[in-house]
């Protein structure tokens, strides 16, 4: 089946000609987007549905630097013409409205296009189907795993962009995402723990591929019984401690506690700036450990062009301890100071795009090795893995945070709040379980007391983000593991 994205090129190329006539320049962004989403729950569908949509923004810059931008969920081409002409006017007003000025920027001209994503394989699900599979799926973890609740869904999305410029720039991309998901929560009387897994893929018949489902399912019994056992472990005390992290939560720190203070349209506020212009040269971090952030194709959050019609450039945020890149768009790259790498996403066509991560992951220099694949590593193992490496020579105990379930940050101090899923003491005699904590702290303290890590990449660690109003896909890691050495400005519970 035909995109309607390829139907709308004379349009583009109309909207061009009129915003060169009137001096302006436009950016007119086309979105078509098809989810379909399940969720199966002891049994049976709890919900089911299918969303289509389309339309567009239009978005124009006049030679005074007054910019402003309108939308319309459709993509008949007469309402879009005149859609262009109020927002030329509104925009014509910027100084009685008392907008900000914007320099015009100077942008290369782009034509690109990465669809070979087929719409009718997302469109073509068999929602029946697939309800099938869950709940064979959720049968398969009820036998493993006994006395938890579980909720298993499914989502598959194509998500479609087509974005023209009016200095000749049409790039159009195709974005597929696709996830199993589980939220296992505890039974009975005790207290109820919940506790999500989640696997991604491009392929809308991830259900049925067979190492996908394998891995699945691992994650999924891995959550029930952390689901099932969280209610009678004990509280771990509170305090700084040497610290293992696996690689979902050194995303959660990559991203919520560095990477959005990096995005360089909080070059007023961030802790990365002063005076308005970001720190670059400067030391953030110890000297071993890199932040990059890039698209990574087949990626849950994978963006080839930004929403402005740009590559997506890979940035390297840190560079040995030195910040070197900001995440940064068109408006923001010249006021804060760093160059432009193309990051502007938005949920939608009706949103102004912002910079925003895409697959952001924490790298360091000659990592120990960690054989086999990330789930092949309990606690137990990770223990093993610190006495060979020798790190109880250093520290008679580890407090090992497993997973990552959310978290917020304060770009303006670079102060960070995160939950981990569970706690481990490790030791050289065993391992202890607790309760999951509050993991808090300096983002300039967690980065300066990252001292190894343990394994290869691993960079699946998916979720949304959200940032003034707007959601959008994210994604990364790191090494399998990282230690961080104890910090008075990193703790792990308290009040």
């Amino acid at each position: 089946m035909e995109s309607p994205l390829a139907r709308i090129e004379t349009l583009g190329e109309e909207i061009a000609r009129r915003a060169r006539s009137e001096g302006v320049l436009s950016i007119f962004r086309t979105q078509d987007r098809s989810v379909r989403r399940i969720l199966v729950r002891e049994g049976r569908p709890e919900s089911t549905s299918a969303v289509s949509s389309s339309g567009y923004g239009i978005q124009v810059v006049n030679a005074d630097g007054f910019t402003a931008m309108g939308g319309r969920d459709d993509l008949r081409a007469e309402p879009a013409l005149t859609l262009l002409e109020r927002v030329v006017k509104v925009a014509g007003r910027g100084a009685a409205l008392g907008l900000e000025r914007v320099r015009v920027p100077d942008l290369p001209v782009g034509r690109g296009r990465r669809t070979d994503a087929a719409t009718d394989v997302w469109t073509d699900v068999d929602l029946a189907e697939v309800t099938r599979r869950l709940v064979d799926l959720e049968a398969t973890l009820h036998e493993r795993v006994a006395d938890v609740a579980a909720q298993v869904s499914y989502r598959a999305e194509i998500d479609s962009w087509r974005i023209f410029r009016s200095d000749g720039t049409d790039v159009w991309f195709s974005v597929p995402r696709c996830t199993l998901g589980v939220r296992a929560t505890s039974t009975g009387d005790r207290a109820r723990h919940g506790v999500s897994a989640v696997v991604f893929s491009a392929s809308p018949r991830l259900h049925h591929d067979v190492p996908t489902v394998e891995l699945f399912l691992k994650r999924a019994e891995t959550a029930a019984r952390l689901a099932r056992d969280l209610p009678d472990a004990p509280t771990h005390p509170a305090g700084s401690f040497p610290l293992v992290i696996d690689y979902a939560l050194a995303k959660g720190l990559a991203h919520e506690a560095f990477g959005h203070a990096a995005e360089a349209d909080s070059y007023r506020s961030s802790i990365l700036a002063h005076d308005g212009r970001f720190r670059v040269g400067e030391h953030v971090g110890a000297g071993h450990v890199s932040i990059i952030d890039e698209p990574l194709e087949g990626d849950h959050a994978w963006q080839p062009f930004s929403a402005n019609g740009l590559v997506r450039e890979r940035a390297v945020l840190v560079d040995h301890g030195v910040l070197l890149d900001g995440l940064s768009d068109p408006w923001s790259a010249e006021r804060g100071g760093v160059r432009l790498t193309g990051a502007g996403r938005a949920e939608s066509f009706y949103h102004a795009p912002q910079p925003r991560m895409s697959n952001i992951r924490i790298e360091t220099d000659d990592p120990h090795p960690a054989p086999g694949e990330f789930e092949d590593y309990g606690p137990e193992q990770v223990r093993d893995l610190a006495a060979q490496a020798g790190l109880f020579r250093r520290h008679p105990k580890l407090v090992y945070l497993s997973g990552y379930s959310g978290g917020q940050v304060n770009t303006a101090t670079g102060d960070f709040v995160f939950h981990c899923k569970a706690i481990y003491d490790l030791t050289a005699d065993g391992v202890k379980f607790f309760k999951p904590a509050i993991f808090s702290g300096s983002m300039f303290g967690a980065l300066r007391s990252i001292r190894e890590s343990f394994g290869p990449l691993k960079l699946d660690a998916v979720g949304y983000c959200g940032k003034w109003g707007q959601s959008v896909p994210s994604s990364g890691g790191s090494h399998y593991f990282l230690v961080l050495e104890p910090d008075e400005t990193v703790r792990l519970g308290g009040r």
